[in-house]
């Protein structure tokens, strides 16, 4: 009967320099039975094997060492625990004595026998090609000579277009003010002539009065002029009639 026991976790720089082991038989004094715990080699073979023969005795536990040479930790294969006789295995445990190598791989450590610097890792740099980016090659692209003298004059037709329609407006406008102010002049001078006409301002001006000379033949009768006072009065109250017209026009 083999009972197997669990594999080591491996570690790069790990060496095994031994085995302790322990477990519980249970038989029979009378009866044969032997244990034997063992590792196999990975390269073949095995690592270790120890027998206990526990044949004409009682079962109990038993613990032992078994002292191994250094043996990197990726030599040690898988172990287990082989029984022939009657009897059994109980509680059984395996435990492992190492040491660490740090040189095992000389890249661990800088001082380490062997070491060699590592290579710097050098970025992969894309090169740009300008003549298979398609945005270049569109800009790049050769153009219609034909087309691009027929947008020209197109743009040149229109642009003539624009000032004639200008020129055309300032002369309209230039016409349309000319035009009021004429039209205003015209006004004025109907609006004269009519208040002309209903007034006949002329006719104060040019009126002829008949006759040649007067002469002054007054005569005074007792001698003596004297002063009308309701003539005074009436003055001054057309004095100060006109003066309350001119204020309300003013």
């Amino acid at each position: 009967m083999t009972q197997s026991i669990l594999g080591i976790t491996t570690e790069e720089g790990m060496d095994i320099s031994g085995v302790i082991y322990n477990y519980n038989v249970v038989k029979n004094a009378e009866d044969d039975f032997t244990v034997t715990v063992q590792n196999k080699d990975t390269e073949g073979g095995y690592i270790y094997q120890e027998t206990d023969d526990w044949s004409g005795l009682p079962g109990m536990r038993i613990q032992k060492l078994v002292p191994l040479p250094y043996t990197p930790i990726e030599n040690i294969g898988d172990g287990s625990i082989a029984t022939t006789g009657t009897g059994t295995v109980e509680d059984a445990t395996v435990l492992y004595m190492y040491r660490w190598d740090g040189c095992r791989n000389p890249q661990n450590d800088e001082n380490c026998p062997g070491y060699v610097p590592p290579m710097p890792v050098i970025p992969k740099i894309e090169i740009y090609d300008a003549l298979k980016d398609d945005a270049v090659d569109d800009a790049t692209e050769e153009t219609d000579s034909e087309l691009y003298e027929k947008e020209q004059d197109e743009d040149s037709e229109q642009r003539d277009k624009d000032e004639e329609d200008e020129d055309r407006l300032e002369l309209a406008m230039a016409a349309t003010e000319n035009a009021l102010t004429i039209a205003n002049t015209a006004t004025q001078g109907s609006l004269l002539k009519t208040m002309n006409s209903a007034t006949n301002v002329n006719s104060y001006y040019t009126a002829n009065i008949s006759g040649g000379v007067y002469q002054d033949n007054t005569t005074l009768h007792g001698g003596k002029i004297v002063d009308n006072k309701r003539a005074f009065k009436s003055l001054s109250q057309d004095k100060l009639h006109n003066t309350m017209i001119e204020e309300q026009y003013q």
